[in-house]
């Protein structure tokens, strides 16, 4: 099973640029950006190097906080609907609304995106072509790709694909694709509703969306397709929903005072039943897609999302020097959250590589004669370094060159937020 999630915004993983109303950068966006992206990349270095039991306790509580970084995957759906929707929102009056966000999308999203393909499906494949040793069965396997499911990829509708052949359809280090294609999804969609509907109707058709995902996903399981479920856009739609509802919130100081009153009140809650939705299921180690549970896939994944939508409403409607503020804005989540989009793109394939050529937990601590706890410390330390490494390079030497192209007049764009904003104290 592959959990993760895509990034949105300026930097495909929500990476949009999100302005205060005197026009400087809000940091927390870009710390819950970072916060996002460590969730998914502990999650799949665990779920892809490491062992998922062990007999001490620390193996025990690591498999289970390790476990839960598949929430990742809709903190980032949940910060995409509250970005994209916000900005869509503000520029609802350009003259030029749809040229300069599609335009802005396309030089974000696809250099790297077409990139990552045009590595995997040409290049690996004619080194691999080329190489007759020192490769295994395995490894060529794990790698192998039908032309149906390269049509998928290149076409952004790959997360379809795996609902209706399982997993295994698609090799496993692009499985992560899934959530990248929803995104990309929702972008073709939801310009038009912003544009279209007003504030209020927006709101209501997002609830609406967020109730049915949650009933497609109970139809899908009791048919027996829980991968459909996990992966199809419209069953993970409310995650997207629930964030664009914060925005919409945000962007009018009753409803925003509406909003973190129930917030405050609710978080907890919302935390305590996803832990107790996760403990009730304890062969969900990995959770919702992993082993089939009804309650994980229906109501664990919509406590995800309401969950961080309450904190992003939270942290955004506390006083820029408050501890949140402080605490999401650091340095570390905020370098995390500006690598998001590569480190999301390239670090499954790079741990799954690995753990194909027998690096593991497992495997350092026998050749090592080393700790359990060591080899697991290992194994995260060089996957993060080596996935680190790769989104500097991509970003230095490729993406930011794309990225130029935003200053051109056709796709300049004004991105505040509405001053009326109210900011609990």
């Amino acid at each position: 099973m592959s959990t993760a999630a895509a990034p949105p915004d300026d930097c495909p993983l929500p990476v949009l640029k999100k302005h205060s109303p005197t026009g400087e950068r809000v940091p927390v966006l870009d710390g819950i950006r970072g916060v996002a992206i460590l969730l998914v990349m502990v999650f799949h270095f665990w779920e892809n190097g490491t062992s998922r039991t062990g007999p001490t306790l620390w193996q025990h509580v690591y498999m289970y906080l390790a476990g839960m970084g598949w929430t990742g995957v809709d903190l980032f759906f949940v910060l995409s609907g509250f970005l994209i929707t916000g900005i869509l929102y503000d520029a609802r009056a350009s003259t030029h609304y749809f040229r300069v966000f599609y335009g802005r999308r396309t030089v974000r999203i696809f250099p790297l995106y077409y990139a990552a393909l045009i590595f995997f499906f040409v290049a690996v494949q004619f080194l691999l072509a080329h190489i007759h040793h020192g490769v295994s069965a395995a490894m060529r396997d794990s790698i192998h790709t039908t032309p149906i499911a390269k049509l998928f990829a290149w076409t952004y509708i790959i997360n379809w694909y795996e609902g209706f052949r399982g997993w295994e359809a698609i090799p496993h280090p692009l499985q992560h694709f899934w959530s990248l294609a929803i995104e990309e999804q929702f972008y073709l969609v939801w310009p038009f509703l912003v544009l279209k509907l007003s504030r209020r109707r927006l709101i209501a058709v997002c609830f609406a969306i967020m109730a049915a995902a949650f009933t497609l996903r109970g139809i899908l399981f009791e048919m027996h397709r829980p991968v459909a479920a996990y992966t199809w856009t419209i069953c993970r739609a409310d995650s997207l929903a629930v964030g664009a509802i914060v925005a919409l919130c945000f962007r009018d100081p009753d409803d925003w005072k509406i909003l973190l009153k129930w917030a405050r009140r609710l978080v907890l809650p919302a935390l305590c039943g996803l832990i107790l939705v996760r403990a009730l299921n304890p062969d969900c180690m990995a959770g919702p897609g992993d082993a089939p549970s009804l309650s994980m896939d229906t109501l664990g994944i919509s406590l995800n999302g309401i969950f961080f939508a309450f904190c992003i409403a939270l942290a955004m409607g506390t006083p820029s020097g408050s501890r949140t503020r402080r605490t999401l804005g650091n340095p570390f989540l905020r370098f995390f959250g500006k690598y998001s989009y590569c480190l999301y793109v390239c670090h499954l394939p790079i741990i799954a590589v690995l753990a194909k050529a027998g690096f593991s937990s497992d495997q350092i601590a026998l050749r090592l004669h080393t700790s359990q706890l060591m080899g697991v410390l290992i194994v995260n330390a060089i996957g993060f370094a080596l996935s680190l490494s790769v989104a500097l390079a991509s970003w230095n030497l490729y993406e930011k060159q794309w990225l130029k192209l935003k200053n051109l007049p056709a796709l300049r764009r004004k991105s505040q937020l509405p001053a009326q904003a109210p900011v609990a104290s």
